[in-house]
């Protein structure tokens, strides 16, 4: 039987923030559906329920309580929904509560995990985006960050496809940009953006493994993605919490890589 555990790990070219990884080591037991205690039209919290991202999608009220399953590496409790999609969409979650640090986990047909986050919703709530290029059944896991954490929360999810309000296209090569800690070709995208926005952002390329960076207007990095844009392709979404010109990085991941990409993104 496999499991699931975190570690902490500080991913490539993450600044002087120190990143959340998740070390993949399967799923345990059956899935459990989750115990609903509201369902509703599809609104989150304040922060984020003006966003039209959520058309069309579900809220679901639940509790993390002892009596759910439980994580047996570092015994946080969860609650599990299945989710059912079809080839190339995409499915936006976000998990927000008042009682315990939110953690979503997106697991596959065959237990791995493919997607997770932690803090990129407002304060130290989850907003996770993930694309699913083969249709079939996920599970959408809820649950929190801290081992043994209870209390009440919101999980809200969509399957969509996205509109894209930006869709450039370019070339990374010698003479781009260089990122600062590696050398790594890059494009950079000044976007202004309104406090309580929401980004998000893909990256795709045939030539080489697209790595996203997000930048607030200090210069600061507040997300990146890898892989979550399905395959070697990036995909990103982030609450941006100030006002003022953010910079979306188009990058490689390895240094020396090199090729044409398509970034798309929007802002709602």
């Amino acid at each position: 039987m496999l499991s699931l555990c975190r570690s902490f790990a500080l991913p490539r070219r993450w600044g002087s923030c120190l990143a959340l990884s998740l070390v993949a080591l399967g799923l345990s037991s059956s899935c459990r559906w989750l115990d609903l205690l509201q369902e509703r039209s599809a609104q989150v919290g304040s922060s984020l329920a003006s966003s039209p991202l959520w058309r069309g999608g579900r809220t679901l009220a639940g509790t993390l309580s002892p009596e759910d399953l439980s994580n047996p590496q570092d015994g946080s409790f969860w609650d599990e929904i299945s989710i059912t999609s079809q080839p190339g969409q995409i499915l936006i979650a976000a998990l927000e509560s008042e009682d315990f640090d939110a953690y979503l986990e997106l697991v596959d047909g065959q237990g791995r995990v493919i997607g997770f986050d932690d803090d990129s919703g407002p304060d130290i709530n989850a907003l996770l985006a993930v694309r699913l290029p083969e249709g079939g059944t996920y599970t959408l896991r809820a649950t929190s960050f801290e081992p043994e954490s209870t209390g009440n929360y919101r999980l809200t999810y969509v399957l969509t496809q996205i509109d894209w309000q930006q869709t450039p296209s370019g070339r990374l090569q010698e003479g781009s940009l260089q990122h600062p800690e590696d050398g790594s070709w890059m494009d950079e995208y000044p976007i202004a953006a309104r406090a309580g926005q929401i980004l998000i952002a893909s990256l795709t390329s045939a030539d080489f493994d697209a790595f996203l960076q997000l930048l607030d207007p200090s210069g600061e990095v507040v997300a990146w993605d890898d892989d979550q844009g399905g395959g070697t392709d990036a995909l990103m979404i982030a609450f941006l919490p100030r006002t003022g010109t953010y910079t979306l990085r188009a990058n490689t991941y390895g240094p020396g890589e090199k090729g044409a990409y398509e970034l798309q993104y929007t802002l709602r």
